[in-house]
């Protein structure tokens, strides 16, 4: 697919997304739990985030936050030029992803936070461009938000990496560039950034997720990164993907922060939700789970 951009206004905030690509085919093994027949029982489940057929629709994509006279860029993608070798159409892209950020009205040098929900190699990419053969910032002026405990995990990860996965050339390529240009800001969540900003802890899909939590005005928002993938781990809370370093404790943020939502107003989306994104939680009725009910107004 090509690339797109959907925008969004929750309160006084305005959320942009730029969509890198298509990975829902992805779901078919990242997600063992997940066959057309377990979709199809999930009956509030429907198009776009899944297909005709029952099988799953999910994206690559960055959620920029502008609020408050702050420009917040929460996970950057995949990213031109990486090295991902052990998924060919991820590997050394060419996309116009910087070309979408102008079009749709962002300047880079204007960005003050980005915000890595955690460091795993399609959510990284994009905080760093190749230029004359060096990995440099692409958001020269900004903050780079990394949990901590991710950071010394993946760090220690890539000491004892004898075989260089593509994690570690992520991390050398993505994330050790930005620290050693001094713009790392490196954080123990909970965490309050200010302007209604706040980061949580999500842990379970890595050593140390997070999620980001922005009241914007009368609106609450939570964009929850990979702690949950799809829709359908909302109504199936306990599918764990093949990734999650801790499936247990992936299942049981995830149980928790519906729970938390489940009846409030606050809007959640995930990283890889397609178009709308955002939704409210409820309470799944005669059945267990949980269900997302898509916020419309999307553009």
């Amino acid at each position: 697919m090509p690339l797109e951009i959907a925008k969004t206004r929750i309160g006084d905030a305005e959320i942009i997304q730029i969509i890198e690509m298509d990975v829902g085919h992805h779901f078919d093994w990242f997600l063992p739990d997940n066959n057309p027949e377990a979709i199809r029982q999930i009956t509030w489940l429907d198009e776009p985030y899944r297909t005709a057929d029952y099988r799953l629709n999910g994206l690559s994509q960055s959620f920029i936050i502008k609020h408050a006279g702050r420009i917040l860029v929460v996970d950057t993608c995949i990213g031109n030029d990486k090295t991902v070798d052990e998924i060919e159409e991820w590997n050394a892209l060419q996309i116009d992803f910087l070309g979408q950020l102008e079009r749709a009205g962002i300047d880079r040098e204007k960005v003050t936070d980005v915000l890595c929900t955690h460091l795993h190699v399609d959510h990284v990419g994009w905080n760093t461009h190749l230029k004359d053969g060096l990995w440099l910032p692409t958001f020269a002026n900004a903050k780079y938000h990394f949990a901590r405990d991710e950071y010394d995990f993946w760090l220690d990860a890539l000491k004892q990496d004898e075989e260089g996965s593509m994690q570690s050339a992520s991390f050398h390529e993505s994330v050790l560039p930005i620290a050693e240009a001094g713009l790392a800001n490196f954080i123990d969540p909970p965490t309050d950034l200010g302007d209604g900003i706040t980061v949580i802890p999500t842990p379970g899909h890595t050593r140390a997720h997070v999620a980001v939590v922005v009241d914007a005005g009368g609106e609450r928002l939570v964009i929850a990164g990979d702690a949950i993938h799809h829709p359908c781990q909302i109504a199936r809370p306990h599918w764990a993907t093949v990734s999650d370093y801790d499936k247990d404790q992936s299942a049981a943020t995830r149980v928790k922060l519906l729970g938390d939502l489940a009846g409030t107003p606050t809007l959640v989306a995930d990283i890889h939700f397609n178009v709308p994104s955002f939704g409210r939680i409820e309470v799944a009725v005669g059945e267990d789970g949980f269900v997302f009910v898509p916020r419309k107004e999307s553009h």
